[in-house]
């Protein structure tokens, strides 16, 4: 008889404190209704806020061997060998890269630093 008694009590206290913490979260809050006074604004006031700049391109480095260097179109082809895959991967050389090239021919493995996809730098590994 104790035994049970002892067992009902201890499972009475554990749901009510189980209940203390369903109670103790935080009710979820209405979605506020969309401002009126946003949508009314004259063409001249959305004018006159500052524009938002692009953001620059992200200037990365990468590596790989030359396939094919087309100086005509200022173009560079280069393929990446990876542990799972290779890919080939044609990028433009910008106008202050282009006297990296002298000397570049296929089959060379170089360090190539890209921003976007125009080469900014490349430089002969081995």
């Amino acid at each position: 008889m104790m035994k049970k008694f002892v067992v009902m009590l201890v499972g009475l206290i554990f749901v009510l404190s189980l209940t203390g913490f369903a109670l103790a979260q935080e009710k979820a809050k209405p979605a506020e209704p969309a401002k009126p006074a946003e949508a009314a604004k004259p063409e001249a006031a959305k004018s006159a806020e500052p524009k938002k700049e692009a953001p620059k391109p992200v200037v990365y480095r990468m590596g790989g061997t030359i396939v094919a260097i087309d100086a005509d179109a200022n173009k560079v082809t280069i393929k990446q060998d990876s542990v799972k895959s290779q890919k080939k991967v044609t990028l433009s050389i910008a106008k202050n890269a282009a006297k990296f090239l002298q000397g570049l021919k296929a089959g060379d493995a170089v360090d190539v630093w890209v921003s976007g996809k125009t080469v900014t730098k490349i430089i002969k590994v081995f």
